[in-house]
């Protein structure tokens, strides 16, 4: 599609982001991606995601790729929340701010008086997004989250996705897949506030918790556990329709086809697989039959898919119209031709120089085409240009970071 670049959709909105780790960041990201300014707001040493994603790459703060991709696009000011002179910058930062994002426990927030109910009568217009770990209900609404728990654990996929065989084990959740989920499901709230504040005027409070996010996502599995349902995890490797299900190839690589039509695919499907007589003497004559006697047919499909490479499979499934795809690693994704013709992937620079690879934000507008990725930010680089432009001078901001208000 032809598209005529505009201006971003979020220029002119100002964000305010008071969150550390992942889940709140992600919408600062996406918002920051769509044009908005956004201030993050990073307390003594940093926000705590950059010490831990750095930690996994082995790398400094300078090459931060895991923090990066949550962060990029953004402003950094070092502020200290704790003193009267950093209070009073935060206030005359939301003076002209449309969003403001936290994740800070509600405990804080409220010893701080920047939770919502301080701030609500003061700036009418804020949009107040919160992410919190439970929700502000229950006997856990003050208990901290991270994604691996209260997005993975708790609402049942860590125990009900693990194969029970010897030697099997949890997955494990890595780097923030849960939170970035959440995030991006606030994201939308978030702009659905902000288009009913263009219409009233007022603001609004908006919240997701990871637990709430969880439930959502694994919504299906939770109704399929109810009665009278009653559905029992982890499924076995023989239940459900056999030709949908994963199969290692000749190569140790596994493809797994679709097919819910089984009168229009199933004959094509089984002369592929060399097995059409062997069917019609089984009397796999429809999907349910197919579903019930799985436990035979897993076995001879297993067998089938071991004669060829994967890449042999994709195109003789890919010439009958039926769809297949390779259970791909994450490092094939960086080589994926779809993903880069796509925008999905884009190249970026650290701010020690280095090029990386980052995903792009999943938002589509004709008018904008794939959304660039603005520049990494290190702690605190943004102090002098943010304080200067709510007209601080300069020599208030030298003080400023001589007594601790900026860090």
């Amino acid at each position: 599609m032809e598209t005529q670049k505009q201006k971003k959709p979020l220029e002119g909105i100002r964000v305010i982001e008071l969150a550390n780790y992942v889940a709140a960041p992600i919408v600062g990201r996406m918002c920051a991606d769509l044009g908005a300014q956004v201030i993050k707001i990073e307390g003594r040493g940093g926000d705590a995601w950059r010490s831990t994603s750095a930690d996994h790459t082995k790398t400094q703060f300078d090459e931060n790729p895991l923090f990066d991709i949550f962060n990029v696009g953004k402003k950094s000011v070092s502020l200290n929340m704790k003193t009267e002179q950093g209070k009073e910058v935060f206030f005359k930062l939301l003076e002209d701010t449309d969003i403001l994002i936290t994740n800070t426990r509600q405990q804080s927030l409220v010893k701080l008086g920047v939770d919502y109910d301080s701030l609500k009568s003061r700036f009418p217009r804020l949009i107040y997004a919160t992410v919190t770990g439970y929700g502000y209900e229950g006997p856990d609404c003050n208990a901290p989250g991270f994604d691996n728990i209260a997005f993975w654990s708790r609402p049942g996929f860590s125990a009900d996705m693990a194969i029970d065989a010897a030697g099997s084990y949890p997955v494990n959740s890595r780097y923030a897949m849960g939170d970035a989920i959440s995030g991006t499901a606030l994201f939308g709230s978030v702009m659905t506030a902000l288009y009913q504040r263009e219409r009233t005027g007022k603001g609004d409070f908006v919240t997701m918790s990871l637990y709430n996010a969880g439930i959502w996502i694994m919504g299906g599995c939770i109704v399929m556990a109810e009665k009278p349902y009653c559905h029992e995890y982890p499924e076995k490797r023989n239940f459900g329709i056999a030709m949908n299900l994963a199969y290692k190839c000749a190569d140790g690589e596994w493809v797994r086809c679709t097919v819910f039509e089984f009168e229009r695919y199933s004959p094509k499907f089984f002369s592929a697989l060399g097995v059409t007589d062997e069917m019609a003497r089984l009397g796999i004559t429809n999907m349910q039959i197919m579903m019930d006697r799985a436990e035979e047919l897993v076995p001879i499909y297993e067998q089938c898919f071991l004669k060829k490479t994967s890449d042999e499979w994709l195109k003789i499934f890919a010439d009958l119209d039926i769809v297949c795809g390779r259970l791909n690693h994450f490092k094939d994704v960086l080589e994926d031709e779809q993903a880069w013709a796509n925008g999905y992937l884009q190249k970026y620079r650290c701010t020690n120089g280095a090029e990386r690879v980052l995903t792009t934000c999943p938002v589509r507008l004709g008018s904008q085409g794939p959304l660039t990725l603005g520049e990494a930010v290190m702690y605190g680089a943004n102090n002098r240009d943010v304080l200067e432009e709510l007209g601080y001078s300069g020599a208030q901001v030298d003080e400023m970071m001589k007594n601790g208000t900026l860090g």
